[in-house]
């Protein structure tokens, strides 16, 4: 069987530090000729823990190993987080995962990586078991911007803010949501804007705001203004979160199909306005907003 080199992790996001991490595994691999394998848990430690389910994936999991899969890696393998994992000192998950089930011939972790329970398996645990068992074992430096690591957690605490500008810094593209077009109560139509919402997966973040976004509709793009919110001026959601776009100059209708919005600026907060008057209006400010954005952007690409 041929060698293989071994990295692990959650890889929320797929962010710039998980892409230095994964391509310097992959390279202390090649450079072998080693397999290079991938380990990941679809929901973080952390969610399995809280038992949060809502509203807490930068990447579902279909997402991410799409993307990780893109990285060059031979081989990408999701292992849900269970109970008999998380009870697991660092010993046994050492002992029974990357020697036992993945036979792994080399560890290539990031600079804080810990497994095992209560994370007791950090860097040195790591360092002496490898060199203990003759294997490769490398530690990747983390990545920073604005004097901070780019983690998983800094991304979420962005997006939860609604920063998918410093967000899509972090992860190198910009932040974007898919779901299936679904009927709504309507609202949109009747105050002159129509909306698609889009029934995102539960686990997936919605930055909260207004923005200028992009659509995608079966393989072709259409500017936007996408509202993450909860509707306060006329309170149809029962304070649940909502993905809608007003696609611009667009009239096709699309129930049932799959949209994508990718997120590019946050134009405001949402608000509640005294009346539906003073909404539309705002609306018209944020159509007004967009359409400015997406001609400076259009004038920048040109030569």
């Amino acid at each position: 069987m041929k060698r293989s080199c071994l990295t692990i992790g959650a890889f929320d996001g797929v962010h710039l530090g998980h892409v230095r991490l994964i391509r310097a595994a992959v390279a202390e691999g090649r450079a072998r000729g080693w397999r290079n394998s991938l380990v990941y848990f679809p929901l973080p430690p952390k969610f399995v823990f809280s038992g949060t389910h809502e509203n807490c994936l930068v990447t579902l999991p279909s997402e991410r190993e799409a993307m990780l899969r893109g990285l060059g890696l031979d081989s990408v393998t999701p292992v849900p987080f269970t109970d008999e994992i998380a009870s697991m000192d660092a010993e046994a998950f050492f002992a029974e995962i990357v020697r036992g089930r993945f036979r792994a011939d080399g560890l290539c972790v990031g600079a804080d990586f810990a497994f095992g329970r209560g994370r007791s398996g950090g860097a040195e645990f790591l360092r002496a078991a490898c060199r203990r068992e003759k294997m490769l074992f490398r530690s990747v430096p983390f990545v920073s911007r604005g004097g901070r690591k780019i983690s998983s957690t800094l991304l979420r605490e962005l997006l939860w803010a609604g920063n998918v500008e410093k967000a899509a810094a972090c992860m190198g593209r910009n932040y974007s949501v898919r779901g299936q077009v679904i009927r709504g109560a309507g609202l949109g139509r009747k105050l002159g804007y129509p909306t698609a919402n889009i029934g995102a997966d539960p686990l997936k973040i919605l930055p909260p705001g207004i923005f200028a976004a992009r659509c995608r509709i079966e393989g072709k793009e259409f500017a936007c203004v996408a509202n993450c919110g909860r509707r306060p001026t006329v309170n149809t959601l029962g304070g649940r979160m909502l993905l809608e776009a007003h696609i611009l100059d667009f009239s096709r209708e699309i129930y049932g199909e799959t949209v994508e919005v990718e997120f590019l600026k946050r134009i405001r907060e949402e608000e509640k306005f005294p009346s539906r008057e003073a909404l539309v209006r705002a609306i018209d400010g944020d159509i007004s907003s967009a359409r400015s954005y997406f001609r400076r952007a259009a004038a920048a690409r040109r030569p």
